[in-house]
Formats: structure tokens, sequence, C-alpha cells
């Protein structure tokens, strides 16, 4: 099976694509609500509530519409809950653009932690995104134990990695926060984000082709 062709559509699999348009669709809400409202005259800290009631009933919608328990969901909406009332009690819109990193924070800690107890979190996402197919090529390549045990550690370090550089953008973030004006920061934002979430991506997948063309050479000349 050669690692250049493109992996087949299954039913179950999610694609680069649908997941950078769900990133689109996620942050584009919350951003039309915010600059509308600043467009309108609105003070900062009333159009940064706003954004963040967008983004929390995007959520519960996601939810209700699944007919499903989101965990990411079920995360991120009392997170947005925090925030709104953050601001509504200090009345500081940046402080509440802090709190909406938080998200970002427990995914980081989520990946160190994933790696740190030997169940990387990039290993379940590549589950999830490509259904069976490390599964099939193992089987048709013929992996030994041992070749099953190199996959999984190249994970635990993909998955670190990717842990100390989400807790670097974070904190990149919150200096970004009080250092430029709210208004930029709404703007910059979720395109950082996007941009950083993508590299992250890009950076796992040619990290997984890479090892699994240097397998695929090594079992041939076995």
């Amino acid at each position: 099976m050669s690692l250049s062709t493109e992996q087949p559509e299954t039913e179950n699999g999610i694609s680069p694509r649908q997941l950078l348009i769900e990133g689109v669709l996620n942050v584009g809400p919350a951003l039309c609500a915010y600059f509308g409202l600043r467009l309108a005259g609105f003070s900062e800290l009333h159009a940064l509530m706003a954004a963040t009631a967008v983004s929390a009933a995007q959520a519960l919608v996601k939810m209700a519409w699944k007919r499903a328990l989101d965990p990411v969901s079920l995360l991120v909406v009392p997170i947005f809950g925090v925030s709104l009332v953050m601001a509504w009690l200090t009345r500081d819109p940046r402080l509440s653009q802090v709190t909406n990193e938080v998200p970002g924070m427990l995914l980081a800690t989520y990946f160190l932690v994933s790696a740190l107890i030997g169940k990387p979190l990039t290993e379940l996402l590549v589950t999830k995104l490509w259904p069976g197919g490390v599964e099939k090529l193992a089987e048709e390549q013929g992996w030994t134990d041992e070749d099953q045990r190199s996959y999984h550690r190249l994970h635990v370090l993909v998955s670190f990695w990717c842990g100390i550089f989400s807790l670097l953008f974070c904190a990149l973030m919150v200096v970004i926060i009080y250092s430029f004006s709210v208004d930029v920061v709404q703007a910059v934002n979720p395109v950082v984000s996007m941009l950083t979430t993508g590299g992250l991506i890009v950076g796992v997948v040619v990290a997984i082709r890479m090892y699994l063309r240097r397998k695929e050479r090594a079992l041939a000349g076995r």
C-alpha cells in the first residue's frame, strides 16, 4: 500500500477540509456579533459579552442538533458562562478575553497528560480521522509487536510537543491581550488560533507520514 495514495473517504472519517470549515463556522458568528455591535456604537465590553453569548449558544445548538452530549461543548459552555460573569463583575473586557483562553490551556494540559500516562491524544485523533487505516496498514505490512510499540512511542512524543506548543501559544495570547486594544485582539485571536491549530495538525500529519514511510522502507528491507 503506497502512503502517497489518498486516503479513501469513510463514513466516520473527518477530512482536514471539514475541520477547516467547522473552524470557520465556529468563529464566524461570534466575530460578526462583536464587530457588528461595535459598528453600531456599543462598548467593547458589551460587544464582547454578546460575542461570548453567541459562542455559548452555538455550542448548545450543536449539542441539540446532534442530540448527543458533546464533551467539548460541555467544557466550553461553562467557561463561556464564567467569562460572561467575569466581564459583568469586573467590567474588564481583557480579563474576559483571558478567560476565553482557558479551553486552549486545558487542551494543552490534556495533550501533556495523555502523553505522560501513555495514552497520547494524537493516537486517538488519528483513529477518529482515519478509522481502521493504521490497523489495515499494519496488517498489510506485517507489523511486529515492536513496530506497534514504536508507533505508539511516536504519538507519545508528538502529543507531548503539541501540549508544549499549545501552552506557549496560550501564553503568547495573554501577552497580546494586554499589549493591544480589545478590538485588535478580538480580530487577531481567531485567525492566530486557526493558524496555530492548522499548524499543529499539519505537523502531526507530517510527523506520522514520515514515520510510516520510514517504517515501510525498513520493513521492505527485511
